[in-house]
């Protein structure tokens, strides 16, 4: 297996378990497969992470505005490294599709290029200000990104060093960015219109957009990358990600931070900056099926694994695994 364990990383590391005093998994020894888990180790809010499935295991990256995102086991919450490089906020941190390759994006003005194996620093690309989000393309060979200077940029990864391709958002904050498909299409979303963007990465025109009734909060896929979902202002939404035709819209009674949908497309998720929970709903018509408490402020990142447990990420400086089998208020 090319992912090993932390003590033969060369990352950051510390001890697995609920004792392990810098980003271990309270419950995360004996029995954490029956239990909720919190998984401590960061120090300030979440706005970001995702679920890896590969064929070594599932695995949990987040990143985390105390400037070091993190690489856990997904199904316990053990902590197996810290990416130690950034010197600023890190907004977002994703794996590519075997989990042996990371990339963060940071307040720093840099995307930083990892091995996922051993926390080594492949490659940092200079910006020129602020970088909010950064994604593979889904043969890893691209990396883009994206943040406040309004430009979307193309690196080559088998050239690094060679200038990037750019898409111009000229005036917006680009703050989420998805490759979701073999084809040439980057998904985009910023802090001034009310739309989600689809770009062609050959023409590195926008091509396309979707109208949202308010600045876009959050923007992620499906468990089986055929979904686009995302909220905005008290509405979710979600795309067929092929015709980015709407499948389904929900209008909550509050303001909505973030969402995810089940792999069976049963339920999703939602948090809110008005309140501390999570709170659960049934995908094909709405209905609330239960709340999700514990988190000590806004859950502003939602993630689900493909069993159907599901992982939020908070202001709080804290992740919960939540477990579909075990009550809520456990």
């Amino acid at each position: 297996s090319p992912l090993v364990s932390a003590e033969d990383r060369g990352m950051s590391q510390g001890k697995k378990g609920s004792d392990a005093p810098d980003g271990g998994a309270a419950g995360a020894n004996k029995g954490t497969m029956n239990r909720n888990v919190i998984c401590t180790g960061h120090s300030r809010p979440i706005p970001q992470m995702e679920f890896k499935d590969t064929d070594d295991g599932l695995f949990l990256i987040s990143a985390c505005l105390d400037n070091r995102p993190m690489l856990r086991d997904g199904p316990s919450g053990d902590w197996i490294g810290s990416f130690v490089g950034h010197n600023g906020a890190v907004w977002c941190a994703r794996l590519n599709s075997n989990g042996t390759r990371a990339v963060t994006a940071s307040a720093d003005f840099t995307a930083k290029y990892w091995c996922a194996i051993t926390g080594q620093m492949l490659h940092s690309f200079e910006h020129q200000h602020v970088v909010r989000a950064a994604c593979f393309s889904k043969d890893d060979q691209k990396m883009f990104t994206a943040g406040r200077e309004g430009k979307i940029r193309i690196f080559d990864l088998t050239k690094p060093t060679a200038e990037p391709s750019v898409c111009n958002d000229k005036g917006c904050m680009v703050h989420y960015l998805l490759n979701p498909s073999e084809s040439p299409t980057l998904v985009s979303s910023d802090d001034k219109n009310h739309e989600v963007k689809i770009w062609d990465t050959r023409t590195n025109k926008s091509e396309l957009k979707l109208q949202t009734d308010d600045i876009v909060t959050d923007l992620c896929l499906s468990c089986d990358g055929n979904m686009l979902c995302g909220t905005a202002g008290k509405t979710v939404f979600f795309w067929d990600i092929k015709t980015f035709e709407v499948v389904k819209t929900f209008k909550m009674d509050r303001d909505l931070l973030s969402v995810a949908v089940d792999m069976k497309k049963t339920r999703f998720v939602v948090g809110s900056p008005d309140e501390l929970y999570v709170r659960s709903y049934q995908f094909e018509n709405g209905a609330e099926l239960t709340t999700y408490k514990g988190h000590h402020g806004p859950v502003g990142s939602l993630a689900f694994m493909p069993g159907g447990d599901f992982a939020s990420g908070s202001v709080d400086g804290t992740i919960r695994i939540w477990r579909q089998t075990v009550k809520t208020d456990e």
